[in-house]
Formats: C-alpha cells, sequence, structure tokens
C-alpha cells in the first residue's frame, strides 16, 4: 500500500509539473538545455612527475593531480548555486556532515538596487586572502605551506558588498578542524573572516586583504592575517603574497619524529610570483618562504625556501577546449632544520613534471 501512495504522488506532482509549463517550456527541458539554469564541467590534470633528493629519484610516475566535477548555474535572476566535488579524493565525512571530497555547495542571492550585495550561504571558501589561494587548486604547482594546509573549505554565511569596484566579505563559518578547534569545543567553535578584494587604478593594482579569528576555545582564539597585492603592467603581472597566523599542527613527517604529535605553532608564508602573457604562451617564475615557529619550545622548527620555473601553452582557441593546456615545470625546495631539530641535514628535492590540464563544459 506504501508503493502505491509513493506511485500516486508522484504521478500527482508530475501532472502538475506538466501542467504549469505546458504553455511554455518543461522544467526539465529548462534544466537539460538552458546553459545559464544548468552549466556542468569537468575539472581534470594529469602530470608524468619526477622527485629527485640527495639519495637519487625517488618517485617517477603518472599522477591524477585533479579530477573534479563542478554543477553551476543561476535559477532565477540573482539566485546562483555551485557544487564543485573532487572524484579523486577518498569520501572521508567532515565533523559538518559533508562528504571531504565536496569543496563547495552554496546558494548565492543577490540582492540591492543595483545588486551590490550579496548573501552565501553553504559550503564554500574560508575567506582567507592572498592570489595564491584564490588560484584554483589546479593551477598551482608550489605551493606555500600555508596554502597547503590551510582547512580551505567550510559551511556558513558569507555577506559581500560591491561599491565603487572594491568588494568587502564579511564571513561565519564552522571552526571545528583540528588546527583551529580544541576537542572539546569542536562543535560549538565558529570562525569570522573579514576580506577586502580591492581593484585601485583601473586594474593596475588589485588586493586581496583579509583577517580571520578561529575560535579554539570559549575564550580563545587563532588569528589568521593574509595579504595579497597583485600588479598588472600590460601582459606583466606581479603577485607579492604573505600569510601569517597560529594553529595546533602534527609536522613529525617534516622532522622524521613519529611521536611528536600535536603542536601549537605560529606560521608564516610568502610569495612572490611573476608572470608574463604572451598570448598562447604563458610562461611565469615564482618564489616561496615558510617557517614554523613552535610556540610550546619557543624555538623555530624549521624554514624552507623554494623556487619555480613553469611554462603553459594553450594550442587551441575552440571555446570547446580554449582551456585546454600544455604545461611544464620545474621546482625546487630546501628546508633547514633550526632549534631541537637543527642536528637534522637539510632536505633538498627537486620536481619536474610535465602535463595537461582541460577544464572543460560537458554541458
Amino acid at each position: 500500500m506504501k508503493k502505491i501512495y509513493i506511485i500516486l504522488f508522484s504521478l500527482f506532482l508530475a501532472i502538475g509539473v506538466y501542467a504549469q509549463h505546458k504553455e511554455s517550456e518543461n522544467i526539465l527541458e529548462r534544466l537539460l538545455w538552458d546553459d545559464k539554469m544548468l552549466n556542468i564541467m569537468l575539472d581534470t590534470r594529469v602530470d608524468f612527475q619526477s622527485d629527485i633528493d640527495r639519495d637519487g629519484i625517488q618517485g617517477l610516475s603518472f599522477k591524477g593531480q585533479t579530477f573534479k566535477i563542478w554543477v553551476v548555474g543561476e535559477i532565477i535572476p540573482g539566485l546562483r548555486y555551485r557544487v564543485r566535488h573532487r572524484l579523486n579524493k577518498p569520501q572521508t565525512p567532515l565533523r559538518e556532515g559533508y562528504s571531504g571530497a565536496t569543496d563547495q555547495a552554496w546558494l548565492a542571492f543577490d540582492f540591492g538596487r543595483d545588486k551590490e550585495w550579496t548573501i552565501t550561504a553553504g559550503k564554500q571558501s574560508v575567506q582567507f586572502g592572498t592570489f595564491e589561494y584564490d588560484y584554483n587548486p589546479a593551477d598551482i604547482y608550489l605551493p606555500t605551506m600555508a596554502f597547503n594546509d590551510l582547512d580551505a573549505y567550510k559551511t556558513g554565511v558569507n555577506v559581500a558588498y560591491r561599491f565603487a569596484e572594491q568588494t568587502v566579505n564579511l564571513q561565519v563559518v564552522n571552526s571545528d578542524a583540528p588546527q583551529f578547534a580544541s576537542e572539546k569545543y569542536k562543535d560549538k567553535a565558529l570562525a569570522i573572516n573579514v576580506l577586502w578584494e580591492g581593484n585601485l587604478f583601473n586594474d593596475v593594482i588589485k588586493t586581496r586583504w583579509a583577517y580571520g579569528a578561529f575560535q579554539h576555545e570559549k575564550g580563545k582564539f587563532y588569528n589568521w592575517l593574509t595579504v595579497g597585492t597583485q600588479v598588472n603592467i600590460g601582459k606583466f603581472t606581479t603577485e607579492l603574497d604573505y600569510y601569517w597566523g597560529s594553529r595546533d599542527m602534527d609536522y613529525s613527517s617534516v622532522v622524521g619524529i613519529d611521536d611528536l604529535g600535536t603542536r601549537y605553532v605560529q606560521d608564516q608564508s610568502a610569495a612572490v610570483n611573476l608572470k608574463y602573457n604572451f598570448g598562447k604562451w604563458r610562461p611565469f617564475v615564482k618564489g616561496t618562504w615558510d617557517k614554523r615557529f613552535d610556540k610550546k619550545m619557543d624555538k623555530s622548527a624549521y624554514e624552507t625556501i623554494g623556487a619555480q620555473a613553469v611554462v603553459e601553452f594553450y594550442p587551441f582557441t575552440n571555446k570547446y577546449v580554449q582551456d585546454l593546456r600544455f604545461h611544464f615545470a620545474y621546482e625546487y625546495s630546501n628546508t633547514r632544520f633550526k632549534g631541537a631539530f637543527n642536528n637534522l641535514d637539510n632536505k633538498e628535492l627537486h620536481t619536474i613534471l610535465a602535463g595537461l590540464r582541460w577544464l572543460f563544459k560537458v554541458k
């Protein structure tokens, strides 16, 4: 009997939907054919990568760096949505109930006289600053320590206000990540972030400056300052990024100690990125600097410098393959140990990779 009720309810619902749209178009047809309402894209990146240290080649293999599905669209004017899901990450549920592979799942509502306000609700990017952080991870070759470790996607609400080509964001999200919240307080910890996305002198200077306070316990917050400045002169672009903040991290794998455990640290990262756009050819170089200060020991644990040289090639102009690129990159990093770990030898790593990345529209 229960199945019969379900079938009847579904039939009545289908008839109602058909009747509502019989004079215009079926809602399913709109979803299938209206690109504004529904866009489905696949984001892929595959590399052939070799890692070399002082002992020789440590890795030589093909790696699927990125395999994501994007579902984006506008339901009605001013009401937008996005779902971005990683297909190459283990499906480990997070505390908030989403799959660990789902980066974003949000609705955004634009309102105001000139649509200058936007409220975004759902799982979204945490509003850290810097331009490195704003890139799609598929476009990052040599990340800073902060970029690589920050818990970048959380559930919450963001309010954005746009004026004179500037955007100010105020965001409140869960702060339940182990690097921020204590085990006892994780179910009621929140974070607040303020981000200024600036545009000065007709795109010559752009900013991504942010401050975030992440709740650890009732009266204790971990603070983060993230500052990014971009300078554009013709086809030449320079990006200067800086991160500074505190968190709890287990860096046993870096120093080679199995029982180090979680430590209270203060991290800093900086990056300089220089790019030139020749059209199909887009070379750039990047330098990074990272420093980890262990607050329990009151000493620096280690410091890393890195450098990369990358050439990207976009051979096609057709709209379906214009985002397909080939890339070749060389990366170098050197980690110097300090404080209690100054007896360890420096770590050097050279990485050479070649691959392709394609963000293409399925529908």
